[in-house]
């Protein structure tokens, strides 16, 4: 019995996950302020944000996404929000690029979604 047990120790992988959920409300007061959002946010994500009308839905959502990873990644005390850059595939999926700190990550599967409605936005993130 032993042997297969060590057998299945092959293909037993440690899976993390992280989820965060805001209320899109909450996060307009650091939206509006020119000087938080450069706190939290790259130059390519802000940009990003410009490009649409109700851009709170995007932040609220890209915030999300950024806690959801941190805590995924269980480094919460040594990762900020800038080492953590939200994008886009061609076909729209988000991926994370992380900065020169951070860059082993950039190596591991993190898959992660975000979803917002008018009020509510969330992200959950799944490192393999």
């Amino acid at each position: 019995m032993k042997r297969q047990k060590k057998q299945w120790k092959k293909y037993l992988v440690r899976a993390m996950i992280g989820i965060d959920v805001l209320e899109i409300e909450r996060i307009k007061n650091i939206a509006d302020d020119e000087k938080k959002l450069k706190k939290i946010f790259t130059e390519n994500e802000i940009k990003y944000f410009n490009n649409f009308k109700n851009k709170y839905e995007h932040i609220c959502g890209f915030f999300c996404a950024k806690e959801a990873i941190i805590k995924a990644v269980d480094i919460e005390s040594e990762i900020s929000f800038l080492d953590i850059e939200i994008c886009h595939k061609n076909n729209g999926k988000p991926y994370a690029k992380f900065g020169t700190k951070f860059n082993y990550l950039n190596k591991k599967n993190i898959d992660f979604s975000i979803s917002h409605s008018k009020t509510i936005a969330t992200a959950i993130c799944l490192i393999i």
